[in-house]
């Protein structure tokens, strides 16, 4: 579904294609991670409030998450890695609860991650910013993200 929008979207004349970003909290969180991770089309990428390990959501989370065999073969940090050397900027708030996406457990995954950047020589287009909330959008780094890489 989130592809075939990014199809409907480059079909319309208004539409740069070149400047299309996707953002989304929580489960939206996930999402823009998927589409950023199977459309190239994405240029800049921001997940709010979902980048954790998936040892973390297996208590107490929505099992909307597992896909048959996937955990064998990957961990948050490694789908979020096939973003790259597009921007992606991660957000994670300070007052989550220990149970969700800690700051702690982003940092960690955010330094796996940027190994794949520092790679590609895109080290600089890769950030985890973490804000003052809890499981929520800082917009004002969101819209600061998306002006710098989609040049809005």
């Amino acid at each position: 579904d989130l592809i075939r929008s990014v199809d409907l979207l480059v079909a319309m004349p208004e539409v740069d294609p070149s400047r299309i970003g996707c953002a989304g909290l929580s489960l939206g969180g996930e999402m823009a991670m998927w589409l950023g991770a199977m459309d190239e089309r994405i240029r800049a990428v921001a997940s709010s409030g979902f980048l954790t390990r998936m040892d973390q959501m297996e208590e107490g989370h929505c099992p909307c998450w597992k896909f048959e065999g996937l955990r064998g073969l990957a961990d948050w940090a490694d789908i979020y890695s096939l973003i790259a050397p597009r921007a992606l900027m991660c957000q994670n708030g300070l007052q989550e609860p220990a149970t969700d996406f800690t700051v702690p457990l982003a940092r960690e995954a955010m330094e796996e991650i940027k190994l794949i950047y520092k790679d590609l020589g895109a080290e600089d287009r890769v950030s985890l910013a973490v804000h003052e909330g809890a499981h929520v959008i800082d917009l004002p780094t969101l819209i600061a993200f998306f002006e710098k890489y989609l040049k809005i």
